[in-house]
């Protein structure tokens, strides 16, 4: 139910104004009168009325002057002056000054039959100026939001950069809903994965630098990308599906919340979450601006996410060219090297084998087997450098004892050959990786430790966990070292550096590099160009969850 609307009339005759008071009461107003314009204008300021109706003849300030000294204050209210027969003139002044209409004054009172009507009129016409307002003010900020989206439409869409996207959808939304901040929640590459937000905004600290997660389905954001609807939540932590980890780690509260999906060609991306309104309640044509928002940044943002792997499959491409060429150098020399004797001998044992000497044929024998191994190495290492490449594997907890173990059978004749002398840890710090490419690259580092090694080669075995929390493993030699310009060749594919003892064909360590960085960690060596002083190689691997480092007995193994 509606209150009644509340008028002021100040009338000094006390018996017109109780037939004033009487007559609309009846109508259904609610009145208070004042029976001098200083009182009326003190009852004015401190309570709100819908309607004045002043007289133009009172003691203190006349009708004329009550209406000039309440425009004084602002907002004249719908305003009806009463005037005596013949005084049309002092109307059209109140009139100039702002009053809604006026009524003269008869002497035998019939004025008062007119007065319910002419408040209808005056209430009616106000109505309408309100609404007409009312209508003016909305079309202004329907076009101040075309305006504004039509100029971030055109930024979104003028960029493929993703970070200054999202940057300049956040900003937007947040200073436009009139909100604290906001935030974009992006898929990641397989729905199974979740959320990550992409980026944060508050007014408070601009661009927020952020690493965060939810799983499928998890919080507002989760919700929304999988149901494809927007909402808005009045109450964030009274929704259950609110994720209260989000602002603890933000430490951000959020109290209101409107989230709408990130939708493009029918599918949903993500999700983009506009927090805490600054005054009032998120509205309907609220989430109307931000979903109109939303639509064309989840356009931009694909775009960008398109250009950005079209660059990656573009790097790729020259890189695999690059490594094309380089392959197409090593089969050309590399597997020539030895191709080329056993061609050569073969013809000749075919030819003279009835004339050859026995230890001739033998020894053509030998050395055709000898590099056909080795042209079989070359070619499984060039498999293995395209496997690790091309293929994805699960990664477990690594036993590196039995694994050096393996790597040490694998190179018993050269450890023997070269009476090399290997010491292992007396522990193992553990971690994840895929078992036979983590002995590849042990076997390639060893093998180097030795080849490369001092005389007899002395070679040390190592891990530990790196502050970072990465493992760090490591094969240290007591060689001559490598020059800057050597270390910086080594784990370049198909590319080769002379050292004191025998040449490779520039796959081992380019293998190695591939791996572990499949493998998530990192490759390098540490050395001078000093005889003696060696190289120390190493390779880092992520740690094993919560596992104790595997203890052995300090062991040398020496073979002569």
């Amino acid at each position: 139910m509606t209150s009644p609307k509340r008028i002021l009339y100040m009338e000094d005759d006390t018996g017109l104004a109780r037939l004033f008071k009487k007559k609309l009461e009846r109508a259904g107003y609610s009145i208070d009168l004042a029976l001098d314009g200083e009182t009326g204008l003190a009852m004015y300021r401190t309570t709100h009325y819908d309607i004045v109706a002043v007289d133009q003849n009172m003691p203190v300030y006349d009708g004329l002057e009550v209406i000039r000294r309440m425009s004084a204050l602002g907002n004249l209210p719908p305003t009806i002056m009463i005037t005596g027969s013949g005084n049309e003139q002092i109307a059209i002044e109140a009139m100039k000054l702002g009053a809604s209409d006026y009524i003269v004054k008869d002497t035998d009172g019939r004025y008062l039959e007119l007065l319910p009507s002419v408040i209808e009129q005056v209430l009616a016409k106000e109505q309408l100026i309100q609404e007409r307002q009312t209508a003016i003010t909305n079309l202004q900020k329907v076009n101040g939001n075309l305006a504004l989206l039509n100029k971030v439409s055109q930024e979104l869409t003028a960029s493929f950069d993703l970070q200054k996207i999202v940057a300049t959808l956040l900003q937007a939304v947040t200073e436009t809903i009139g909100a604290e901040g906001s935030s974009v929640w992006l898929m990641e590459s397989s729905p199974k994965l979740g959320l990550i937000c992409e980026s944060a905004y508050h007014r408070s600290y601009r661009q927020t630098p952020v690493s965060l997660r939810l799983q499928p389905g998890q919080g507002i954001a989760g919700w929304v990308t999988e149901q494809g609807e927007s909402v808005i939540i009045a109450s964030a932590s009274d929704d259950p599906r609110f994720a209260p980890e989000i602002d603890r780690e933000t430490k951000c509260l959020t109290t209101s919340l409107l989230a709408v999906p990130l939708n493009v060609r029918g599918s949903v991306i993500g999700a983009l979450e506009v927090i805490n309104k600054i005054e009032g309640h998120f509205t309907h044509e609220d989430r109307a601006l931000v979903e109109t928002l939303a639509a064309s940044a989840a356009i931009a943002i694909d775009n960008a996410r398109l250009v950005e792997a079209l660059r990656h499959q573009t790097d790729q491409l020259q890189s695999r060219n690059e490594e094309l060429d380089a392959f197409a150098h090593t089969v050309a020399h590399d597997l020539k090297t030895p191709l080329s004797p056993i061609i050569g001998l073969a013809d000749l044992v075919t030819k003279y084998h009835n004339t050859l000497p026995k230890n001739i044929i033998v020894d053509s024998l030998s050395t055709i087997s000898r590099n056909t191994h080795k042209m079989n190495d070359i070619v499984n290492e060039l498999l293995l450098l395209a496997t690790v490449r091309d293929n994805d594997v699960e990664t477990e907890v690594l036993d590196m004892l039995d694994l050096i173990d393996e790597v040490k059978q694998r190179l018993e004749h050269l450890i023997e050959e070269k009476q090399a002398v290997i010491t292992l840890p007396t522990y193992w710090p553990m971690a994840m990786g895929y078992g036979p490419w983590i002995e590849e690259v042990w076997a390639n580092y060893i093998s180097n430790a030795i080849k490369y090694g001092g005389t007899p080669p002395h070679i040390q075995i190592g891990g530990q966990v790196q502050p970072n929390g990465l493992v760090r493993y490591w094969v240290r030699d007591n060689g001559n070292g490598l020059t800057d310009e050597e270390r910086a060749r080594l784990f370049v594919p198909f590319t080769k550096i002379k050292r004191n003892k025998g040449e490779g064909h520039g796959l081992g360590l380019s293998i190695v590099h591939r791996i572990v960085e499949k493998l998530g960690g990192e490759v390098g060596v540490e050395s001078e160009a000093i005889a003696g002083r060696g190289c120390t190689f190493y390779f880092t691997l992520p740690p094993a969850p919560e596992i104790v480092p595997l203890e052995v007995t300090p062991e040398s193994l020496t073979v002569y």
